[in-house]
Protein backbone atom coordinates (compact mmCIF):
# COMPACT_ATOMS: atom_id res chain seq x y z
CA UNK A 1 0.00 0.00 0.00
CA UNK A 2 1.78 3.16 -1.16
CA UNK A 3 0.71 6.24 0.82
CA UNK A 4 1.22 9.90 0.02
CA UNK A 5 -0.65 12.39 2.22
CA UNK A 6 -3.38 9.81 2.81
CA UNK A 7 -4.60 11.05 6.18
CA UNK A 8 -8.27 11.49 5.27
CA UNK A 9 -8.97 7.91 4.19
CA UNK A 10 -5.98 5.86 5.36
CA UNK A 11 -7.51 4.45 8.53
CA UNK A 12 -10.59 2.89 6.85
CA UNK A 13 -8.31 1.34 4.21
CA UNK A 14 -6.03 -0.26 6.83
CA UNK A 15 -8.99 -1.37 8.95
CA UNK A 16 -10.56 -3.16 5.99
CA UNK A 17 -7.38 -5.20 5.48
CA UNK A 18 -6.87 -6.04 9.14
CA UNK A 19 -10.46 -7.36 9.13
CA UNK A 20 -9.76 -9.96 6.40
CA UNK A 21 -10.95 -13.52 7.00
CA UNK A 22 -7.62 -14.66 5.51
CA UNK A 23 -5.12 -13.59 8.15
CA UNK A 24 -1.72 -14.98 7.11
CA UNK A 25 -0.30 -11.88 5.43
CA UNK A 26 2.02 -8.94 5.99
CA UNK A 27 0.81 -5.42 5.23
CA UNK A 28 3.67 -3.44 3.73
CA UNK A 29 2.79 0.24 3.89
CA UNK A 30 5.15 2.49 1.93
CA UNK A 31 4.95 6.04 3.25
CA UNK A 32 6.13 7.92 0.16
CA UNK A 33 7.30 11.17 1.77
CA UNK A 34 3.91 12.19 3.17
CA UNK A 35 3.81 15.69 4.63
CA UNK A 36 0.68 15.10 6.71
CA UNK A 37 0.28 12.78 9.70
CA UNK A 38 0.02 9.56 7.65
CA UNK A 39 3.05 8.10 9.43
CA UNK A 40 1.51 8.72 12.84
CA UNK A 41 -1.73 7.03 11.74
CA UNK A 42 0.15 3.96 10.54
CA UNK A 43 2.27 3.79 13.70
CA UNK A 44 -0.85 4.02 15.88
CA UNK A 45 -1.70 0.42 14.98
CA UNK A 46 -0.33 -2.33 17.21
CA UNK A 47 -0.46 -5.19 14.72
CA UNK A 48 2.70 -7.21 13.97
CA UNK A 49 1.53 -7.78 10.38
CA UNK A 50 2.08 -4.11 9.50
CA UNK A 51 5.49 -3.33 8.01
CA UNK A 52 6.17 0.39 7.57
CA UNK A 53 8.63 1.81 5.05
CA UNK A 54 9.36 5.53 5.38
CA UNK A 55 11.06 7.09 2.35
CA UNK A 56 11.54 10.32 0.45
CA UNK A 57 8.93 10.86 -2.24
CA UNK A 58 9.67 8.54 -5.18
CA UNK A 59 6.33 8.08 -6.90
CA UNK A 60 3.97 5.11 -7.15
CA UNK A 61 6.01 2.74 -9.33
CA UNK A 62 9.22 3.02 -7.28
CA UNK A 63 7.25 2.79 -4.04
CA UNK A 64 5.61 -0.43 -5.19
CA UNK A 65 8.97 -1.86 -6.25
CA UNK A 66 10.46 -0.97 -2.87
CA UNK A 67 7.66 -2.92 -1.22
CA UNK A 68 8.19 -5.86 -3.56
CA UNK A 69 11.87 -6.04 -2.59
CA UNK A 70 11.14 -6.76 1.07
CA UNK A 71 7.89 -8.73 0.64
CA UNK A 72 8.12 -12.32 1.84
CA UNK A 73 4.78 -13.64 0.64
CA UNK A 74 4.12 -15.98 -2.25
CA UNK A 75 1.48 -13.57 -3.51
CA UNK A 76 1.32 -9.78 -3.68
CA UNK A 77 -1.98 -7.98 -3.33
CA UNK A 78 -2.11 -4.31 -4.26
CA UNK A 79 -4.31 -1.89 -2.32
CA UNK A 80 -4.79 1.86 -2.48
CA UNK A 81 -4.67 3.99 0.65
CA UNK A 82 -8.11 5.52 0.15
CA UNK A 83 -10.12 2.43 -0.82
CA UNK A 84 -11.78 -0.44 1.05
CA UNK A 85 -11.83 -4.22 0.56
CA UNK A 86 -14.57 -6.58 1.72
CA UNK A 87 -13.53 -9.07 4.45
CA UNK A 88 -13.45 -12.04 2.03
CA UNK A 89 -11.35 -10.27 -0.62
CA UNK A 90 -7.98 -11.92 0.11
CA UNK A 91 -9.46 -15.36 0.74
CA UNK A 92 -11.19 -15.43 -2.66
CA UNK A 93 -7.99 -14.51 -4.48
CA UNK A 94 -5.65 -16.82 -2.59
CA UNK A 95 -8.05 -19.73 -3.10
CA UNK A 96 -8.17 -19.02 -6.84
CA UNK A 97 -4.39 -18.83 -7.31
CA UNK A 98 -3.82 -21.94 -5.22
CA UNK A 99 -6.31 -23.91 -7.32
CA UNK A 100 -5.23 -22.45 -10.68
CA UNK A 101 -1.41 -22.46 -10.95
CA UNK A 102 -1.59 -21.61 -14.67
CA UNK A 103 -2.73 -18.06 -13.77
CA UNK A 104 -0.15 -15.47 -12.75
CA UNK A 105 -2.70 -12.95 -11.49
CA UNK A 106 -6.31 -12.59 -10.45
CA UNK A 107 -8.33 -9.43 -9.96
CA UNK A 108 -11.90 -8.64 -8.99
CA UNK A 109 -14.74 -6.31 -9.85
CA UNK A 110 -14.96 -3.04 -7.93
CA UNK A 111 -17.74 -0.56 -7.19
CA UNK A 112 -17.33 3.18 -6.77
CA UNK A 113 -17.65 4.93 -3.42
CA UNK A 114 -18.06 8.62 -2.64
CA UNK A 115 -15.69 10.55 -0.39
CA UNK A 116 -17.82 9.97 2.69
CA UNK A 117 -18.19 6.24 2.02
CA UNK A 118 -21.53 5.91 0.21
CA UNK A 119 -21.29 3.00 -2.24
CA UNK A 120 -22.75 3.14 -5.77
CA UNK A 121 -23.25 -0.60 -6.15
CA UNK A 122 -24.57 -0.37 -9.72
CA UNK A 123 -21.49 1.49 -10.97
CA UNK A 124 -18.72 -1.01 -11.32
CA UNK A 125 -15.46 -1.69 -13.17
CA UNK A 126 -15.60 -3.87 -15.10
CA UNK A 127 -19.35 -3.60 -15.49
CA UNK A 128 -21.60 -6.66 -15.36
CA UNK A 129 -21.90 -6.82 -19.15
CA UNK A 130 -18.17 -7.56 -19.35
CA UNK A 131 -18.70 -11.00 -17.78
CA UNK A 132 -21.70 -11.98 -19.89
CA UNK A 133 -23.21 -13.83 -16.96
CA UNK A 134 -20.06 -15.87 -16.38
CA UNK A 135 -18.26 -16.17 -13.05
CA UNK A 136 -14.87 -15.47 -14.57
CA UNK A 137 -13.32 -13.99 -17.69
CA UNK A 138 -9.73 -14.23 -18.88
CA UNK A 139 -7.99 -10.98 -19.72
CA UNK A 140 -7.01 -10.49 -23.39
CA UNK A 141 -5.07 -7.90 -25.36
CA UNK A 142 -8.37 -6.67 -26.78
CA UNK A 143 -9.29 -5.48 -23.28
CA UNK A 144 -6.72 -2.69 -23.64
CA UNK A 145 -7.74 0.17 -25.93
CA UNK A 146 -6.90 3.81 -26.52
CA UNK A 147 -10.35 5.05 -25.58
CA UNK A 148 -11.14 3.04 -22.47
CA UNK A 149 -9.42 1.83 -19.34
CA UNK A 150 -8.67 -1.85 -18.88
CA UNK A 151 -11.01 -4.04 -16.79
CA UNK A 152 -8.20 -4.59 -14.26
CA UNK A 153 -8.53 -2.37 -11.20
CA UNK A 154 -5.03 -1.98 -9.76
CA UNK A 155 -6.27 -2.06 -6.18
CA UNK A 156 -7.76 -5.54 -6.71
CA UNK A 157 -4.72 -7.11 -8.37
CA UNK A 158 -3.25 -10.18 -6.65
CA UNK A 159 -0.26 -11.73 -8.42
CA UNK A 160 2.61 -14.16 -7.97
CA UNK A 161 5.61 -12.28 -6.59
CA UNK A 162 8.31 -14.45 -8.19
CA UNK A 163 7.03 -14.03 -11.75
CA UNK A 164 6.58 -10.26 -11.41
CA UNK A 165 10.09 -9.78 -10.03
CA UNK A 166 11.54 -11.89 -12.85
CA UNK A 167 9.71 -9.66 -15.32
CA UNK A 168 11.31 -6.51 -13.87
CA UNK A 169 8.48 -5.30 -11.60
CA UNK A 170 6.83 -1.94 -12.30
CA UNK A 171 8.61 0.39 -14.73
CA UNK A 172 9.08 3.91 -13.29
CA UNK A 173 9.22 5.33 -16.81
CA UNK A 174 5.43 5.11 -16.70
CA UNK A 175 4.59 8.02 -14.43
CA UNK A 176 0.99 6.81 -14.49
CA UNK A 177 -0.51 3.59 -15.92
CA UNK A 178 2.46 1.69 -14.52
CA UNK A 179 -0.04 -1.03 -13.65
CA UNK A 180 -1.39 -1.56 -17.18
CA UNK A 181 2.16 -1.66 -18.52
CA UNK A 182 2.87 -4.52 -16.11
CA UNK A 183 -0.39 -6.34 -16.95
CA UNK A 184 0.43 -6.32 -20.65
CA UNK A 185 3.94 -7.63 -20.03
CA UNK A 186 2.50 -10.40 -17.84
CA UNK A 187 -0.19 -11.19 -20.40
CA UNK A 188 2.45 -11.80 -23.04
CA UNK A 189 3.63 -14.81 -21.00
CA UNK A 190 0.88 -15.86 -18.62
CA UNK A 191 -2.88 -16.01 -18.01
CA UNK A 192 -4.75 -13.38 -15.98
CA UNK A 193 -8.27 -13.85 -14.60
CA UNK A 194 -10.93 -11.27 -13.79
CA UNK A 195 -13.47 -12.61 -11.27
CA UNK A 196 -17.10 -11.57 -11.17
CA UNK A 197 -16.91 -10.81 -7.45
CA UNK A 198 -17.30 -7.22 -6.28
CA UNK A 199 -14.88 -7.13 -3.34
CA UNK A 200 -13.39 -3.64 -3.60
CA UNK A 201 -14.76 -0.13 -3.24
CA UNK A 202 -12.85 2.67 -4.97
CA UNK A 203 -13.25 6.07 -3.38
CA UNK A 204 -13.87 9.01 -5.72
CA UNK A 205 -12.60 12.35 -4.48
CA UNK A 206 -10.81 15.40 -5.81
CA UNK A 207 -7.35 14.10 -4.95
CA UNK A 208 -7.68 10.64 -6.49
CA UNK A 209 -5.12 9.75 -9.17
CA UNK A 210 -7.68 9.16 -11.91
CA UNK A 211 -9.28 12.53 -11.25
CA UNK A 212 -5.94 14.37 -11.07
CA UNK A 213 -4.01 12.76 -13.93
CA UNK A 214 -6.64 12.17 -16.62
CA UNK A 215 -4.56 13.78 -19.41
CA UNK A 216 -1.38 11.93 -18.43
CA UNK A 217 -3.25 8.64 -18.25
CA UNK A 218 -4.47 9.11 -21.82
CA UNK A 219 -0.91 9.80 -23.02
CA UNK A 220 0.65 6.80 -21.32
CA UNK A 221 -2.23 4.56 -22.37
CA UNK A 222 -1.20 5.20 -25.97
CA UNK A 223 2.40 4.36 -25.12
CA UNK A 224 1.75 1.11 -23.27
CA UNK A 225 -0.36 -0.27 -26.13
CA UNK A 226 2.24 0.76 -28.69
CA UNK A 227 5.05 -0.76 -26.61
CA UNK A 228 3.14 -4.03 -26.22
CA UNK A 229 2.65 -4.22 -29.96
CA UNK A 230 6.38 -3.69 -30.47
CA UNK A 231 7.29 -6.44 -28.00
CA UNK A 232 4.96 -8.89 -29.72
CA UNK A 233 6.27 -8.07 -33.20
CA UNK A 234 10.00 -7.39 -32.78
CA UNK A 235 10.60 -8.67 -29.24
CA UNK A 236 11.53 -5.40 -27.51
CA UNK A 237 10.13 -1.96 -26.75
CA UNK A 238 11.88 1.45 -26.42
CA UNK A 239 12.47 1.05 -22.67
CA UNK A 240 14.05 -2.37 -23.17
CA UNK A 241 16.25 -0.88 -25.91
CA UNK A 242 17.44 1.89 -23.59
CA UNK A 243 15.68 4.65 -25.49
CA UNK A 244 14.07 7.68 -23.86
CA UNK A 245 10.36 7.36 -23.33
CA UNK A 246 8.30 9.65 -25.55
CA UNK A 247 7.61 12.97 -23.75
CA UNK A 248 4.07 13.77 -22.76
CA UNK A 249 2.15 15.33 -25.62
CA UNK A 250 -1.11 16.64 -24.31
CA UNK A 251 -2.65 20.02 -23.79
CA UNK A 252 -4.13 20.84 -20.43
CA UNK A 253 -7.59 22.33 -20.63
CA UNK A 254 -7.75 23.21 -16.96
CA UNK A 255 -7.66 26.95 -17.62
CA UNK A 256 -9.63 26.89 -20.86
CA UNK A 257 -12.67 29.16 -20.74
CA UNK A 258 -15.63 28.52 -23.04
CA UNK A 259 -18.49 30.99 -23.09
CA UNK A 260 -21.86 29.31 -23.53
CA UNK A 261 -25.21 31.12 -23.87
CA UNK A 262 -26.68 31.53 -20.39
CA UNK A 263 -28.72 28.49 -19.42
CA UNK A 264 -28.04 26.62 -22.67
CA UNK A 265 -24.97 24.57 -21.75
CA UNK A 266 -26.13 20.95 -21.58
CA UNK A 267 -23.80 19.23 -19.10
CA UNK A 268 -23.62 15.79 -20.64
CA UNK A 269 -20.07 15.59 -19.24
CA UNK A 270 -21.59 15.32 -15.76
CA UNK A 271 -24.13 12.62 -16.61
CA UNK A 272 -22.12 9.65 -15.36
CA UNK A 273 -20.90 11.18 -12.09
CA UNK A 274 -24.33 12.60 -11.28
CA UNK A 275 -25.97 9.21 -11.87
CA UNK A 276 -23.29 7.58 -9.71
CA UNK A 277 -24.00 9.99 -6.85
CA UNK A 278 -27.72 9.27 -7.13
CA UNK A 279 -27.04 5.52 -6.97
CA UNK A 280 -24.86 6.08 -3.89
CA UNK A 281 -27.53 8.32 -2.33
CA UNK A 282 -24.93 10.93 -1.44
CA UNK A 283 -27.35 13.84 -1.25
CA UNK A 284 -24.69 16.47 -0.62
CA UNK A 285 -22.94 15.65 -3.89
CA UNK A 286 -26.28 15.22 -5.68
CA UNK A 287 -27.21 18.78 -4.75
CA UNK A 288 -23.80 20.10 -5.73
CA UNK A 289 -23.52 18.44 -9.15
CA UNK A 290 -27.26 18.61 -9.86
CA UNK A 291 -27.20 22.32 -9.12
CA UNK A 292 -24.33 22.81 -11.56
CA UNK A 293 -26.20 20.89 -14.26
CA UNK A 294 -29.36 22.94 -13.73
CA UNK A 295 -27.55 26.28 -13.50
CA UNK A 296 -25.73 25.77 -16.79
CA UNK A 297 -28.53 24.16 -18.81
CA UNK A 298 -31.91 25.20 -17.44
CA UNK A 299 -33.04 26.38 -20.88
CA UNK A 300 -32.31 22.99 -22.47
CA UNK A 301 -35.06 20.35 -22.10
CA UNK A 302 -32.45 17.58 -22.05
CA UNK A 303 -31.20 18.91 -18.72
CA UNK A 304 -34.38 17.84 -16.95
CA UNK A 305 -34.20 14.33 -18.41
CA UNK A 306 -30.59 14.11 -17.26
CA UNK A 307 -31.60 15.10 -13.73
CA UNK A 308 -34.69 12.86 -13.58
CA UNK A 309 -33.70 9.58 -15.23
CA UNK A 310 -31.17 8.38 -12.60
CA UNK A 311 -33.93 8.46 -9.99
CA UNK A 312 -36.17 6.19 -12.07
CA UNK A 313 -33.69 3.32 -12.22
CA UNK A 314 -32.10 1.70 -15.24
CA UNK A 315 -34.80 -0.93 -15.79
CA UNK A 316 -37.61 1.64 -15.76
CA UNK A 317 -35.72 3.93 -18.15
CA UNK A 318 -35.05 1.03 -20.54
CA UNK A 319 -38.72 0.03 -20.40
CA UNK A 320 -39.71 3.61 -21.21
CA UNK A 321 -37.34 3.77 -24.18
CA UNK A 322 -38.69 0.46 -25.47
CA UNK A 323 -42.28 1.66 -25.10
CA UNK A 324 -41.45 4.89 -26.92
CA UNK A 325 -39.98 2.95 -29.87
CA UNK A 326 -43.03 0.68 -29.97
CA UNK A 327 -45.42 3.65 -30.07
CA UNK A 328 -43.38 5.28 -32.86
CA UNK A 329 -43.45 2.09 -34.91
Amino acid sequence: MPVYNGRDYLRPAIDSLLAQTFTDFEMIVVNDGSKDDSQAIIESYNDPRIVLINQQNQGVARSLNNGLKIARGKYIRRHDADDISTPDSLQIQVDFLEKNPEYVMVCNQQAFMTAKGNIARNYRVPNNRYFGGEKQRDLTFDDFSLNASSPVVHGTACYRRKEVIELGCYRPEFIVSEDNDLWLRLLEKYKIAVLNDCTYFMRIHGGSATHTHAAKISHFRHLLIDYSNQRRTIGTDPIMRGEHIIPEKYESKANEVVNYPKGKHFRDDLRYIYSLYVDAKDFGLIRKVGGEILRDGWKDSRTYKLLMFPWLGQKLVEAGVKLKKTVRN
